[in-house]
């Protein structure tokens, strides 16, 4: 993401995101993964209260990079927040994730209001599918500190992006693959009220279709930390099995 910009591809995704890591292995859930809140692994107790999630851009600004026709596909939003997030048991979470004022510009940065995405009857809104997190301790066989693989629930699209009929990429926009967070210090085993999160090793990710040509990136970074009345400023870290 820099401006022009501290470019994220956190969307998604956060991307970033939130309390929300993801990282690289198997769809399940890894025994022994846990999140840790306030010096204790997450309970059954508090995964039912509700622990929430939220992220900020750095910036204020990130940036899905693709290419298609022969052009740079490029998806800028300002704002992200958490829908229907929660932590769960087994260094997991679901939610989706919610991008806000955005826009798609192509070569030069040239804006495409034709192609202004939108969810519903929101302007400048990428509401994705629900997702999958999962903390797993190495992503393509690269080890570090714990990751966070962030993938749909079901199937492999993120998003369509809702564009109009006369966009020039199409009157709807696949985000494919996969997203690979990890924390931007390394530190993602170690408490904190914030973390710094950025695109980690393993990440797949397409525009329109699963092709080289339509590969894509996440260039920027998310703050992510609980929120609520009970869990905002805690500190929280991802224990990988």
């Amino acid at each position: 993401m820099r401006k022009h910009g501290l470019r994220m591809a956190g969307l998604c995704v956060a991307a970033a995101l939130s309390v929300m890591a993801f990282a690289a292995a198997s769809a399940q859930a890894e025994v022994g993964s846990h999140w840790n809140v306030n010096g204790s692994a997450i309970s059954e107790a508090l995964v039912t209260k509700g622990v929430v999630p939220g992220a900020t851009l750095v910036g204020n600004h990130g940036v899905l990079l693709g290419r298609a026709l022969g052009k740079e596909l490029n998806i800028l939003c300002t704002e992200v927040q958490f829908e229907e997030a929660k932590l769960k048991l087994e260094g997991s979470s679901l939610g989706k994730i919610r991008f806000s004022k955005c826009q798609i510009t192509t070569n030069g940065g040239e804006v495409l209001p034709a192609c202004e995405p939108h969810t519903g009857e929101e302007k400048g809104v990428v509401l994705t599918n629900l997702l999958k997190d999962l903390i797993v301790l190495e992503a393509e066989g690269v080890a570090g500190e714990g990751y966070d693989r962030l993938e749909p629930e079901t199937g492999t699209r993120f998003v369509n992006i809702a564009t109009s009929s006369k966009c020039a990429f199409g009157e709807n926009i696949p985000v494919i693959g996969k997203f690979v967070f990890k924390d931007s210090e390394l530190q993602g085993r170690t408490e904190k009220a914030i973390h710094e999160t950025e695109e980690g090793p393993g990440t797949e990710l397409w525009v329109i279709s699963v092709t080289e040509e339509h590969k894509s990136k996440i260039d920027g970074k998310a703050e992510v930390a609980l929120t609520g009345e009970e869990h905002a400023g805690l500190k929280w870290s991802g224990t990988p099995a």
